[in-house]
C-alpha cells in the first residue's frame, strides 16, 4: 500500500531511518544543557551519509551542530534548524521513562518528542536523503541542530548569529513554532503556519507597606494585601482588543460560523466573542484569544520569609506577551490604567523585554509549503498565524532582516484536537510514528520544490 507516494518498502525504510536517529536523540538527556552529546549523535549520522558538519558554541558541553549541502547548481538558500535542549521532566509523572526513547502503541515517547527532537531528526534525515540522491536542487541547504532555546540566555542560535552568521544566513528558514499542527474545519485540514511570534514584555509589580508583628494586622497599609489586589486586577483585566490582518485571516480559516467570525474580527466585540468561542471550542479559542493583544499572566509571587512577620514589601512577576503591532510603552500605560484606580502605591520594573517579530505571510516559501503539502494531503489549507510563544526564529529575523522564517513541521495524521492542544512540556510527550516519518519526507520534498 502506497503512503504519501512511497510504496510499502520505501516507507518502511524511511520510518526505520527516522526512528533510529530520533530515538537515539531522545535517549540523550539534554535538560537545559548537554546538547553537545546529542549534537554528536546527529554528526555521526550525517557523516555516515557523506555530509560533513561542525560543532561550535560558547560552552564545550553546549555546542550546536551546523552543516551545509550545496546543490547541483547556483540558487537560493534555505536553513532548516531546530533545538536539542529540552525542559525538565519528573519521571514520577510519566508512564514510560522520559529519556527512554520508547516506541509503543504507534507513538514515539520521550521528552522532546514534539519539542523538538522530532523536527531535528526529520530535517537531518531529509539532508541525508538529499545528499545520497546527489543534492538534486539549486542553491544551498543549511542545517542547524542548536543549543539553548528553552532558556535562551547565551549559547545557542543567538551566539551563532553573532559569531557564525554564515552558518545560518539564508533567504528562507524553517523552524518550530506551532506551525504544522492542524484542525478539521468544514471537511478540510487547516494547518497552522507560524509566520510571527509575540514578544516578552515581562514586568514586576512591587508594593510597600508597614511591617510589624503578625499578631497585629496592618490591613490598610499591607504590602501583601495591596499586591493581592494588584495581581487580581491585572490577571482579570482584558486590554482593548487588536485584530490584525493576519489574525483576521486566521479567524476566517478556523471559525466556520460566519456570525461569530464577524464578531471575533471586530475589536469592539472580539473579547465577548472570544469567550463564546471558548465555550464552543476551547482548543481553537486558545489559539485565537491570545492574538487580541497583550496577555497578563501572574506567575511568581514573593513577600515575607517568616510567618509571624508582616513584610514591608511584596512583589509579583507578570508574564506579558505583546503582538508585533504593539510597543512596550502600551503595556506600561495599560498597567497604570488598571492599578491607579485601586488607590494603592505600586512600582513597576521591567524583567525581560524582547522585540515582536514576524515575516510576511505570502512568500515563495509559503507557496512551496502549500504545494508539497497538498500533493500529499489534498484537503490541506494553510492558515498563517502569530505564535504566542517565542522561538529561535526571533534571533534569525533580527540578525538577517531579509530572511523569511516560518515555524512548520506537518502533523498529517493526528489533529491538534486529538493532541488536546499540544503535548510539549507535558508528561508522556509523544508523537505518532507516522507523523515524524512524514515530516522527514516533507522536508526533503520542500527543499526540492523551493530550491528547484
Amino acid at each position: 500500500m502506497a503512503r504519501y507516494g512511497l510504496d510499502e518498502r520505501e516507507w518502511q525504510a524511511l520510518e526505520d531511518e527516522v526512528l533510529d536517529l530520533f530515538t537515539a536523540l531522545l535517549r540523550v538527556d539534554t535538560t537545559n544543557g548537554n546538547e553537545t552529546e546529542a549534537a554528536r549523535v546527529v554528526q555521526g549520522y550525517l557523516a555516515e551519509n557523506g555530509v560533513e558538519s561542525e560543532l561550535d558554541g560558547e560552552v564545550p558541553e553546549r555546542k550546536s551542530l551546523v552543516a551545509r549541502l550545496d546543490g547541483a547548481r547556483p540558487g537560493r538558500a534555505l536553513t532548516m534548524m531546530g533545538h536539542l535542549d529540552v525542559v525538565p521532566a519528573d519521571a514520577a509523572e510519566w508512564s514510560v521513562p522520559p529519556f527512554g526513547g520508547v516506541v509503543k502503541d504507534g507513538y514515539v515517547w520521550g521528552v522532546g518528542a514534539v519539542d523538538m527532537k522530532n523536527q531535528v531528526a526529520a530535517e537531518a534525515v531529509a539532508v541525508a536523503r538529499l545528499a545520497r540522491s546527489g543534492a538534486p536542487f539549486a542553491g544551498t541547504l543549511k542545517y542547524a541542530a542548536t543549543a539553548d532555546e528553552e532558556i535562551g540566555e547565551f549559547c545557542g542560535v543567538q551566539w551563532l548569529c553573532e559569531h557564525r552568521p554564515d552558518a545560518l544566513r539564508a533567504d528562507y528558514c524553517i523552524n518550530e513554532g506551532m506551525g504544522g499542527l492542524w484542525l478539521p474545519v468544514d471537511g478540510k485540514k487547516v494547518f497552522l503556519l507560524a509566520v510571527g511570534e509575540k514578544a516578552f514584555a515581562q514586568f514586576l509589580i512591587r508594593t510597600r507597606g508597614r511591617g510589624g508583628h503578625g499578631s497585629v494586622p496592618e490591613k490598610e497599609r499591607s504590602a501583601v494585601i495591596d499586591l493581592a489586589r494588584a495581581v487580581t486586577a491585572l490577571g482579570l483585566a482584558d486590554p482593548p482588543a487588536i485584530v490584525s490582518g493576519t489574525t483576521a485571516t486566521f479567524i476566517d480559516a478556523l471559525v466556520p460560523d460566519a456570525t461569530l467570525r464577524t464578531r471575533l474580527k471586530d475589536p469592539a466585540t472580539a473579547r465577548a466573542a472570544g469567550a463564546e468561542l471558548r465555550r464552543l471550542d476551547p482548543v481553537v479559542a486558545g489559539l485565537v484569544e491570545p492574538l487580541f493583544g497583550a496577555t497578563f499572566t501572574p506567575t511568581v509571587l514573593s513577600a515575607g520569609k517568616a510567618v509571624n512577620v508582616i513584610p514591608t514589601r511584596a512583589e509579583a512577576c507578570i508574564d506579558c506577551r505583546i503582538l508585533p503591532e504593539m510597543e512596550r510603552d502600551d503595556v506600561r500605560e495599560f498597567v497604570a490604567e488598571v492599578l491607579d484606580p485601586l488607590g494603592i502605591e505600586w512600582e513597576f520594573e521591567w524583567v525581560d523585554v524582547t522585540t515582536p517579530n514576524a515575516s510576511p505571510p505570502a512568500t515563495p516559501l509559503t507557496g512551496s509549503i502549500e504545494r508539497v503539502l497538498r500533493r500529499d494531503v489534498p484537503d490541506a489549507v494553510l492558515a498563517p498565524m502569530t505564535s504566542g510563544s517565542f522561538t529561535d526564529s526571533r534571533w534569525v529575523r533580527e540578525a538577517f532582516p531579509d530572511m523569511v522564517a516560518y515555524g512548520f513541521a506537518p502533523y498529517v495524521a493526528e489533529s491538534f484536537h486529538a493532541m488536546d492542544g499540544g503535548r510539549d512540556h507535558e508528561p508522556d510527550e509523544r508523537i505518532l510514528v507516522e507523523d515524524v516519518t512524514y515530516q522527514a519526507l516533507f522536508f526533503e520534498r520542500l527543499v526540492k520544490d523551493l530550491l528547484a
